[in-house]
Order: structure tokens, then sequence, then C-alpha cells
């Protein structure tokens, strides 16, 4: 926008052409990122991708000539990057200073520079020796460069991340003041360093991948490349970097071309169970894709499959599309969030007794006997406890034999506790869990606690005994118990196959049909909640988005009318004497003019924030379709809760019909024999619901940890199997168990907190640390993702992970593994992401809570 400015003795609105200081702003380069494993003449096909795309930055940088290049952290991916990584940086910092002389590269360590250990600077502190080149590893630094008038405030990972940080300032005596930072940035009660922008005149970050405006001044540039393993939220977003005329104000984004993602949108495969429909629906979709997917990045996902149907592609369909993309990730549809409310009734007592009239109703045995047999078994006896929390685990105390005491609080969030040799890490472990076992032995306790030799088979086995035990299994066991009913080994086992009773005197056929008649009506409601989840999903980010939009658009007028507001009060202060605010001549005679055209821009700005304040207030209810969506989606979840449980009993008391005999119950009377029967037959339907719900979501979490190298997981006649590209993965090697462990792990975690029990923690031990590198770093992201359902997951690992992404921990504990050192057995290491707070308001301009003015 122009300004009243004068020439000579006329007013006129031009544009003018002040002295410029033009600052780059670049930010997350992850120099060394390697991705998927396809190497080409020795060297990893994405780490060139990135390379090559800080190389076609720095041309154009060259181009634009910038007076300052600043770098915002995570120049690199790890602490200890590859020597190709660091070639790259050396080449591209050369032929700044070749084609950019006079230019200053100003950076910032982020934490995937930033080493562990408090007394290595990293492989960017090298750098900072270079001429024209300033690297802050350690301490807040300020840059000053006098041609310019410039004060730059280097804040690195380390001084974000201490006890307690600096709150960096301006320096008044410069024209301009620069702010660089790798943080997370948030607008509300958050803990981080109060940042004010109306005190920069350009504040850097680094740290999203995707570019981002909090306000005029204060900007995210995103990554030079796509850098994540699963790139697909960013597969839409240009990538580039930033350029900033702190005299104008006005910020460009410069592009740079790189690899092509292709996130498809979910294609229809039909009912599942058509193998031959999902490989021609595949081929159709992906020979449609413009430009075909040779050495792309490339997610399809298929909508109506379950992880089983991804099994039609093993073999030469799905090896000939992986051979010819750079990367393919095939996926089911996506997994559905069921809202605790939506899953069985809390009282489990009700539901079964319930459920086993019904059968009894099928088997011709309910009558006045039955009801009462069945309604006093279930009086007195309690299900899981939802008031006693799993796991509660918030501090640790006690003595680690050889080392010491431990004391130390656990917080809420993602922990490591890191050991070199292990055998105090070991004892830590111990330790927690012996805290926490504070009740009586179940199934889910038996889960959560976990051994390190437990094979890939008895970790299924012992996951769906607690997925069945959180979904009130144990109380039809006791009710069993009650009657007197003993239940053989084979029959309490975890599996499908338990022998049966034989019921007299049903048809057969009428079964069936019911049986097929359920099996229609679940099919028909997953494809309504499917279609009603899809609308919600796309309500709640039209929602999303109209409230960033609308808050975006209010700090807009908040950061115009406050600059608006500062130069009314310049000129006011000085008077006819002031200077014009764009060309810098002295007003004299057109002092009042220029003045009054501000202060009706002034007031224009405000009554137009007024209003979209009054707009974003709105916008913080949820609109009520949003709301009625919800309601109907909660109704549907439920829907199918009850069919899937109901399909599973008619399917027990088909093999019944079938002549699969029960272990005998002739201890019995007939009327407790009858009760008996259908208590079992519930319960093997639950196990059996169990079994398929843990299979299904352990399956997308097995995919998603090895990249898709697993695409699901079976389990049949007692073993489990991992099923690769080309059929089962056999032999398996460490880290195929290590996989496999680790996803049934976290499903488990997912689905008992879903129930609405309350999982307080979670350890994760040996099995982490068999995996390869970018396994870890998936496994951690989805890991972190859990903490929405379990408030505390503690990673006892060697190290290398928590090295790797350092960002993505709240709290890091080193273990002294040195008998022979004194000090505490537990140390704080630097964590998490940097953050600061965003001042979002200020007295003296507008206020954010109504966007009205005080008085000049």
């Amino acid at each position: 926008m122009s300004y009243a400015s004068c020439s000579g003795g006329a007013i006129q609105y031009a544009e003018q052409d002040p002295k410029l200081v033009i600052i780059a702003h670049l930010s997350d380069l992850h120099l060394g990122f390697r991705a998927y494993g396809r190497v080409v003449r020795g060297a990893d096909m994405r780490e060139r991708d990135v390379a090559a795309a800080f190389e076609r930055a720095v041309q154009e940088l060259i181009r634009l000539r910038p007076n300052v290049v600043v770098v915002a952290g995570d120049v690199f991916d790890r602490p200890d990057p590859p020597a190709s990584a660091v070639v790259a940086l050396a080449r591209g910092l050369e032929s700044m200073s070749t084609g950019l002389p006079g230019t200053r590269v100003l950076m910032v360590a982020g934490p995937r520079d930033t080493p562990r250990r408090s007394g290595d600077p990293g492989a960017l502190a090298v750098l900072d020796t270079l001429s024209n080149v300033d690297a802050v590893t350690a301490r807040t630094q300020r840059i000053e460069i006098d041609r310019l008038g410039l004060n730059a405030c280097l804040v690195p990972y380390r001084a974000l991340v201490r006890s307690a940080p600096p709150v960096p300032g301006p320096d008044p005596r410069m024209r301009w003041n620069l702010l660089v930072m790798h943080a997370e940035a948030d607008r509300g009660e958050a803990a981080g360093i109060m940042i004010d922008p109306e005190e920069w005149d350009y504040v850097a970050l680094g740290g999203e991948h995707q570019r981002r405006e909090l306000s005029q001044r204060v900007r995210y540039p995103g990554s030079l490349e796509r850098v994540a393993l699963d790139p697909w939220e960013e597969a839409g977003d240009e990538k580039g970097f930033l350029t900033a005329n702190l005299e104008t104000g006005q910020v460009s984004f410069h592009t740079i071309p790189v690899r092509p993602v292709v996130a498809l949108a979910p294609v229809k495969v039909g009912p599942p169970g058509d193998p031959d429909r999902v490989r021609r629906r595949v081929r159709e979709v992906l020979g449609e894709v413009p430009g075909g997917i040779t050495d792309k990045i490339v997610r399809l996902r298929l909508q109506g499959a379950r992880p089983n149907d991804l099994l039609a592609l093993q073999g030469e369909p799905l090896r000939a599309l992986r051979g010819e993309a750079l990367h393919l990730a095939v996926e089911a549809e996506k997994d559905i969030h069921v809202p605790a409310e939506a899953w069985l009734p809390v009282d489990y007592a009700a539901q079964v007794r319930n459920t086993v009239l019904t059968e009894l109703e099928h088997d011709g045995k309910r009558n006045l006997e039955t009801e009462r047999v069945i309604t006093e078994i279930l009086q007195g006896i309690s299900s899981v406890s939802r008031d006693r929390p799993i796991g509660a685990v918030q501090a640790l105390d006690g003595v680690v034999s050889g080392f010491g005491r431990v004391s130390t609080s656990i917080p809420i969030g993602l922990t490591a506790i890191l050991g070199g040799g292990g055998r105090a890490r070991r004892a830590v472990a111990d330790l927690f869990r012996d805290a926490g076992n504070t009740g009586p032995e179940t199934a889910l306790s038996r889960w959560w606690n976990g051994t390190d030799g437990e094979t890939l088979d008895g970790s299924l086995r012992r996951a769906i005994d607690a997925v069945a035990e959180s979904r009130g299994a144990s109380l039809v066991d006791d009710a069993l118990e009650s009657l007197g009913a003993t239940i053989q080994p084979e029959m309490a086992a975890s599996s499908t196959q338990n022998r049966l009773r034989r019921t007299e005197g049903i048809n057969p056929d009428q079964v069936r049909e019911e049986f097929n008649m359920a099996q229609r009506e679940l099919l028909a409601r997953r494809a309504d909640v499917t279609e009603v989840e899809g609308d919600l999903e796309a309500a709640t980010m039209d929602w999303l988005r109209e409230r960033q939009d609308a808050e975006t658009t209010l700090f807009a007028y908040r950061d115009r009318a406050r600059e608006l507001r500062r130069r009314i009060r310049g000129m006011e202060a000085r008077g006819p004497e002031a200077p014009c605010p764009t060309c810098g001549r002295i007003l004299d005679s057109h002092y009042e003019e220029v003045l009054t055209g501000l202060m009706e821009e002034w007031e224009s700005v405000v009554q137009d924030g007024t209003w979209w304040r009054s707009r974003w207030g709105q916008l913080e209810m949820k609109p009520q379709h949003l709301q009625d969506l919800e309601r109907t989606a909660l109704r549907l979840h439920s829907a199918v809760e009850t069919g899937s449980e109901r399909l599973e009993v008619l399917r027990v008391r088909i093999k019944e019909l079938d002549g699969v005999q029960a272990a005998p119950l002739h201890e019995l009377d007939d009327t407790k024999g009858a009760v008996a029967a259908a208590l079992i037959r519930v319960r093997v339907a639950r196990i059996a619901r169990s079994k398929h719900l843990l299979l299904d979501r352990a399956s997308r979490f097995v995919s998603r940890v090895s990249g898709g190298r697993v695409l699901a997981l079976t389990f049949e006649d007692g073993v489990v199997r991992l099923q690769g590209s080309d059929g089962a993965l056999t032999p398996l090697s460490e880290e195929d168990l290590a996989v496999g462990r680790i996803a049934i792990r976290l499903a488990v975690a997912s689905l008992v907190a879903a129930q609405g029990l309350c999982v307080a923690s979670l350890p994760i031990e040996h099995p982490f640390d068999s995996l390869d590198t970018e396994a870890r770093i998936r496994a951690l992201v989805l890991t972190k993702q859990l903490l929405n359902e379990v408030p505390r997951i503690v990673l006892f690992s060697r190290g290398d992970a928590v090295d790797a992404r350092p960002e993505l921990f709240d709290y890091v504990l080193e273990v002294r593994d040195d008998e022979a050192v004194t000090g505490p057995v537990l140390r704080s290491a630097s964590s998490g992401p940097g953050r600061i707070k965003i001042r979002s308001g200020s007295s003296d301009t507008l206020k954010r809570a109504g966007f009205v003015p005080t008085d000049r």
C-alpha cells in the first residue's frame, strides 16, 4: 500500500525506491537425509535430491543478491552427518562466497544439528571459522552488520532448551533488528520464550517443513525438500525459501523444483474379498497418473480394503510397481478412530446378561430358571475397573543395586531413558515396572509388563488376552467359574478354535441365513461409517481452515494497525517537522493531510479488524452441522461394534452346528449347562472379535513402522506371519521380529485406551533397538501420536533414536552405566523442540479480546 508522500509542492501517491535491505530466509535443509534405501552409484537417491535442492537454492540466491542469508536450523538431518552432507554444504557456501562476496550467512543450529553431549558443538560449528559465515551452536549471539545498520540475534537449539533460556531483545541503537531461531511457535499458554513481533523487523523461524506465516514479520519458509519419511501432507506444497525487504516489509517466496510426491485420492476397490478387483483397480489408477509413477514418491490408499486385502498384490503386481517408483506406499482404507462412547457399554454385566439371554432363546432354553441363574452369577462380579489406571507411574524412587538411588519424576509426554552398556538401564526399567504393578495380576498387567524374551507368537497371544480382557472377557470367565464349569486349557487359549457344546434342535439353515443377513448389514453399516467419517473429516478440516484463516486475517489487521499507530504517534510527536512515512522528506505544510490520511486508514483497519475478531469468536464453537455429523458417526460406530460381536456369536453357533463338540460340561445340570454353553459361546466370540481388531490395528502399525515393507500381520493355526511384498517373511530376522512386536504393543495400547480404560503409562524396551534407523524413526513418530491416548510413554534405549530425532522427546534421562563413577544414576539431557510464544496482543494498540483500540 502506498502512503501520501510529498514531491516538490504537490501531494502524490507513489512507490518510492528506498535503500533495500534484503534478507533471504532458508531453513530445514536436512542435508544428509536418507530414505527408502534406494542407492544409485553408491549414493542414496533421497540424499542426492536434498543436496540438489540446496544447490538450486544457492544459484537462485546468487541471482537475487540478498544482503544477508539466514538459515534457521536443521542444516543437517542428524548431529553426525555423513561426509557427503558436509561436502554439499561446503560447496554451497563456497559458491555463495564467490557469487555473493559481500553477503553474510547467518546460521543457527537446530535439534538435528546438536549432539546430545553438551561438550560436543557438532559439525555445524566448523563452519563458524569461514569468512562471512556465522554458525551459532551453543549460546545466543548477536551479530552486528554496521554497513546495513543490522542487529541479528541468533538463538540456537541449545539456548532454547536450557532450563532458564535467555529472553532475546532488540538493539534500539540499530536501524534493523533481526531474530533467528529454530522453534515451535504457540499463541496459547504453553511454556516458551515470549516473542513480541512488534519489537523485531523480521523473525526468521525454522522447524516447520511447510511454509507458514504467523504475522507479516514472523514466518517459516518451510523445508527446501520434502524431508519427512511419509511426506503426504506436503505433496501439494511448493518448496523453496523467502526473501524479506526490511524497508518495505515485502516478503516473497521463491520456488525450488524438487522430486514429485503423489498422494492419490482414495481409490474405491469395492467390498473386501475380491483380489482380482483390487489388482485391476491398482493397475488402472497408477496407469492414469500424469507422467506415470517412474522415480516418483507415491501413496495409494485403497478405500474399502482392509490390511489383509493388500495381500492380493503380493508377488509380481507389487514388485513391478515398486521397481518403477522411487517409493510406493500402498495402504488399506484409513483406520477409523472409534470414540470410546461407541464401544461396548460400561455395564459389562448387563451387556453379557442380555447376550446370554438372546443365545438361550435361540437354543430354546430361556426360561425363568435360566434367567435366574445368569442374573445371580453376574451379581457381584466386577469387570476391569475403569477407575484404576494401568501402569500408573508418575515418578521413580528406589535403589538400583550397584549404582545408587534413583529419584525422578516422569512427566507427561514421551520420555527416553538411555544408557550405554544397558545393565543399569535394565535395572531402571525393572524399577519402572515395579512401580506400575500396583494391582492383581491380570491379562492387562501381563501385557503391560512384557518380557524381552517373548516370541512373536507369544506377544500376539498375550496381546489378544489383554484386548479381550479390556472388552469384558474376564467377566465371562468369572461367571463360568461361578457356575462350576471347568475351562479346559485349550478353551482358555486365545483361539476361535475352542471346542464347543453342540446344541440340538436348531435349524442350521435358519442360523446360516441369519449369519448372512448379519454380515450384509454389517458391510452396509461399515460403508455408512466410511462415508460419514469422510464427510466428518472434510467438514472438520473446513472448520479448522476457516478458523485459521480468520485468525491469520485478524492478526494481519492487528499488525497493520500497530504499524499505522506507531507512525501516527511518531508524526504527532514531531509535528510538521516529521518526515514523510515513505520518502523521508520533511512534511511541513503537508503534515495535516498526511496525518489525516494515516488516521483514516487506521480507523478503517480497526473497523475491519473488529469484524474479523467477531468472526473468529464465532468459529470457536463447532458449527451445528459438524456436531450433527459427530452424533451420526457415533451412532454408526455403535451399530458396527454391536453388529460385529453379533456376527462372531453367529459364527460360533455355525461351528457348533457343523459338529464341533464342546469340552465336557456333564458335571453341570441342564439349567447351568445351558447357561454355561451360552457363556462359552459369548466368550469365544468376544476373543475372536478382539483378535480381529488387534490384527487389523497391528497390521496398520506394522506397515507404518516398516515403511510398507510388511503389508499385514496374519495369525493362522497359532502361528504369526509377517506378510511382505512377495509373501510371508521367512525366516524372520531379528529386525522383522522387532517390527512385529513393537507394532503389536502399540496396537494394544491404542485399542485398550480407545476402550475407555486409562493406560497411564507405557514402557517400550528391547525390541526398539533392534529396528533399523528408518524403522526406529517411524516407530517414534507413531509413538508420539499415541500420546493422545496414553499420557506417558517411556522408551528404554541405547540412545541412537534420540540422537536422530531429539525434538520428538519431551524428556531425556541418561543412565550412569559405570559403577565406579560417582554421581546421580539419572541425569537429564536436552530434549524436545525449542518453544516460543508469540505475543498476540498489545494494550497500546489493539486488544485481541474485542479488537478495540484505546484512546489515541
